[in-house]
């Protein structure tokens, strides 16, 4: 098995990236659209650097890397990790790149990020979760609203890309929101 299987939510499972996978993902890190949303299209991704990449987010400590397996196929379908890790502050920040926009609608995301949230509140014991997206990345700021992720702050003309300037939303999930949400559709589910 080439992967393996450490959070599961609905149609998708986390699993430690493997290393066969960075052709997959340079492939994808070299599509145009792609490195626009994450503000990376001025950056050259080849085979090796991310080979080198995987194998740096492996011994790094307070990093969690992992690829998003859509569970039916057992196909490699995005990454998401978590970076700065404090344990003392109980705060980090969530990054997810789905590959394929006709995945797009099908809630791996969801799927993907409610797996990582319980995995961070519950096992790593975190508190406050945040992540950053560009303004004009409209599906993506759905998406984080809807699995509660609130707008907290906006810093202006901040990132430049194909002649525009474009706002960076921060948006954050509390431990107890999270809670009380997940209690409201577990409550709902037994009903």
């Amino acid at each position: 098995m080439k992967y393996f299987p450490k959070i599961s939510r609905g149609n998708v499972y986390l699993s430690p990236t493997n290393i066969e996978d960075a052709e997959k993902i340079t492939k994808r890190l070299n599509n145009m659209y792609i490195t626009d949303l994450f503000q990376v299209s001025h950056k050259i991704y080849g085979i090796e650097k991310w080979k080198n990449l995987i194998e740096y987010y492996y011994n790094k400590d307070w990093d969690y890397f992992f690829s998003i397996i859509q569970n039916d196929w057992n196909e490699f379908i995005g990454m998401l990790w978590l970076s700065d890790i404090d344990f003392i502050n109980q705060t980090c920040e969530l990054s997810i790149l789905i590959w394929e926009i006709e995945n797009h609608n099908k809630w791996y995301w969801a799927d993907a990020i409610n797996a990582v949230l319980s995995y961070a509140f519950n096992t790593l014991n975190l508190y406050n979760i945040s992540l950053c997206v560009k303004e004009h990345n409209k599906n993506a700021i759905a998406c984080y609203k809807k699995v509660w992720f609130q707008e907290i702050w906006t810093r202006h003309h901040c990132r430049y890309c194909n002649w525009e300037r474009h706002d960076l939303i921060l948006m954050e999930i509390l431990k107890p929101n999270w809670e009380k949400k997940n209690e409201k559709l577990l409550h709902n589910k037994i009903m």
